[in-house]
């Protein structure tokens, strides 16, 4: 069906109008465009992927292989362009659906430019390849169709070149391997996790293999029908960390933990984020990790408290502390969803997973004293609900900045500061 593309919207989609008048959501397709497109109808709305471009942008470019990267097919500063109108479309829908004031004005007031990726490629310290009889690939959108390349054109140097050790070495038909998780730092230390459904024993002559290859680190993650390490993870053979460098400090990481995988732009977030946040006597952050937002915080405030829930995070974060000689960091695990915030409180950090904060956990912000709060979230949708609720609750959304960590692709990074009047 032919569809004239109005405007992106959250979720790497475009929305237009189909020639019947209905409206219709499509990838791979750039506003002002008009487009054939294979729809179907799901849950009562057109939804689909751009078969034909009828009438081009002048800034679509040649698509990637990577199927994966749902923006390469328009030039990087229409990416920019795109992702700061969606931050203004997810503020204003959210701050209509609560009646919360301004919601029409989100587009008058303006959002500030992205700030754009230091690499449009070859970003990436970290990937989970998906693998096939025939090698390492990603998985076609909503299917388990693996496309196999060659090559991941958003790697760094580093992770392309245990990508190929890898596959020199068939890692990927290791007793039924499902996945690869490969993290290199700045330096080329890479560390790769197998998920597959066997025992370490049956890895261990592999693990070596690659380890005498070059790989920094092997480890397996059992592989678990419900997340790719809810059975944890098992040292095969070499290291169980890298060091890797987020703006001011070089924090431990491995491969079945998360870290942001595009660290130079993560650092400098974390960089904006600490000048922001200025000084005091106490600071705690929900959702630490392994603490990089708090070694940040660490120089300007006496107390810092990192809560998180992975105890693996947490040790590595405790270890890090002591190399950088932070006393003032203290680690807490538990569940940030059921932490309270200390009372004394006076900046509250969070950077939750892209599902954004609970509803508990932004009651337990609200009853604490702090009076500042800055939110960093990797979903504009998600971030706007959250910051609607926080503006019911009597903040107000002093300012904020989105960030593009994954060029050719939709998602988008916010930092924000909300304050109680």
């Amino acid at each position: 069906m032919e569809v004239a593309v109005e405007r992106s919207v959250h979720g790497g989609l475009a929305l237009g109008r189909a020639k019947t008048g209905e409206v219709a959501l499509v990838r791979g397709a750039l506003p002002g465009e008009r487009v054939l497109a294979d729809l179907r109808s799901q849950k009562g709305v057109l939804m689909g992927a751009t078969l034909q471009v009828l009438e081009p942008s002048q800034d679509r470019v040649p698509a990637s292989f990577h199927p994966g990267l749902d923006f390469s097919h328009m030039s990087y500063a229409r990416q920019l362009v795109e992702k700061r109108s969606v931050v203004a479309d997810a503020l204003a829908r959210a701050r209509r659906q609560l009646k919360v004031g301004g919601g029409a004005s989100v587009a008058m007031v303006g959002v500030a430019p992205v700030v754009p990726a230091p690499s449009e490629w070859a970003y990436r310290s970290g990937i989970q390849p998906a693998t096939a009889a025939a090698g390492l690939g990603y998985r076609r959108l909503e299917s388990n169709e693996v496309v196999v390349i060659g090559t991941d054109p958003v790697a760094t140097t580093g992770v392309d070149a245990a990508w190929q050790r890898a596959v020199a070495m068939r890692t990927h038909a290791a007793r039924g391997a499902v996945e690869l998780v490969i993290r290199a730092n700045d330096a080329g230390h890479a560390l790769l996790a197998i998920v597959a459904p066997t025992t370490a024993r049956r890895l261990l002559p592999l693990a070596h293999a690659l380890v005498n290859s070059g790989i920094t680190g092997v480890a397996l993650a059992p592989h678990d029908p419900r997340g790719r390490f809810r059975s944890g993870a098992e040292r095969l053979a070499g290291e169980r960390t890298i060091l890797q460098r987020y703006g001011d400090v070089v924090v431990s990481v491995n491969a079945s933990s998360f870290a942001q995988p595009n660290p130079a732009a993560a650092g400098a977030l974390y960089r904006e984020l600490a000048g922001w946040a200025g000084a005091g006597e106490r600071a705690v952050e929900l959702f630490a990790g392994g603490g990089a937002i708090s070694f940040h915080l660490a120089p300007a405030f006496a107390r810092v408290t990192a809560i998180e829930i992975d105890r693996g995070a947490v040790m590595r974060g405790e270890r890090d502390a002591d190399r950088l000689g932070l006393g003032n960091v203290e680690f807490v695990r538990e569940d940030a969803r059921l932490a309270p915030v200390p009372g004394d409180a006076e900046l509250v950090v969070v950077d939750p997973p892209r599902a954004g904060l609970s509803a508990e956990v932004r009651a337990a912000i609200t009853a604490s004293g702090a009076k500042r709060l800055l939110y960093v979230s990797c979903d504009a949708a998600t971030w706007a609900r959250d910051v609607a609720d926080f503006e019911v609750r009597g903040f107000r959304l002093a300012r904020f900045v989105p960030y593009d960590f994954y060029p050719q692709t939709h998602h988008v990074e916010l930092l924000s500061e909300l304050l109680r009047d």
